[in-house]
């Protein structure tokens, strides 16, 4: 149905300090970049001379389902023994206080406060949350404002009304079956969280408009950090800033 190729597409995608929420069984972990030494190319001189890196310098997995995020690590280790440098955490990603800030380093279990991450990620999360609004809300809170991303690969409703009916009478017995209200919409949900747009459409035209790419991003604030010569961490409006340094 090519739902593993547009997942291979969108996680190519994440990059430097990286969350994955709703991480499941770890079906997303083959398609990262990572940047471990030894593995695939990963510090050895390419054809043009370079030294590879990987674009995944830090990962952190988040899921509420410790059985499952069981089953991610334990996929995680098979690919790549004595890697250690990876954070799980059991919790509801739209919970307040769940997800932890950035290692400052990739070894690092606890959070570094000053940081955001570069990428957030969810694939097929926001039908089977209580608060799928909350939760991107939550997560915009966790990424790096302006340059940071939240790429969703997501499903619910369609663009056939025909569709969208079936989905709609068959919604109460497939969440209590599975769990996941699949006639959920995705537009509506995105424009509520206040979140700005990057790129939002529906491919596989044979899914009929249900299957959702969605690229957000948290709007700069106006307020700019900078840090002073004592190392201290000063909140500046841009024209103040502009003012001191003309």
């Amino acid at each position: 149905m090519g739902i593993t190729s547009l997942r291979r597409k969108l996680i190519s995608q994440a990059h430097g300090d990286v969350l994955e929420v709703s991480i499941g069984t770890g079906r997303n972990l083959e398609f990262y970049d990572w940047n471990f030494q030894g593995f695939g190319g990963v510090g050895k001189v390419d054809n043009r001379g370079y030294i590879k890196k990987g674009k995944v310098t830090s990962f952190t997995a988040v899921d509420k389902s410790a059985e499952m995020l069981e089953i991610a690590h334990d996929k995680f280790s098979a690919m790549f023994p004595g890697i250690l440098g990876v954070r799980w955490v059991v919790g509801d990603a739209s919970e307040k206080d769940v997800i932890p800030r950035p290692p400052r380093n990739a070894n690092e279990r606890s959070g570094n406060l000053d940081r955001k991450y570069d990428t957030v990620v969810q694939t097929m999360g926001l039908c089977s949350v209580g608060d799928p609004v909350g939760l991107l809300r939550n997560l915009g809170e966790c990424v790096k404002e302006g340059e940071g991303r939240i790429l969703l690969l997501e499903h619910g409703r369609g663009k056939w009304d025909w569709l969208n009916g079936l989905l709609d009478k068959s919604a109460e017995g497939h969440a209590k079956r599975f769990g996941c209200w699949w006639n959920r919409d995705m537009a509506a949900i995105v424009k509520e969280s206040g979140l700005e747009v990057v790129k939002m459409e529906a491919p596989k035209w044979w899914h009929g408009g249900t299957t959702w790419w969605i690229e957000l991003k948290k709007p700069k604030s106006g307020l700019d950090v900078i840090e002073t010569a004592k190392g201290e961490r000063l909140v500046v409006m841009p024209r103040l800033l502009q003012c001191r340094t003309s």
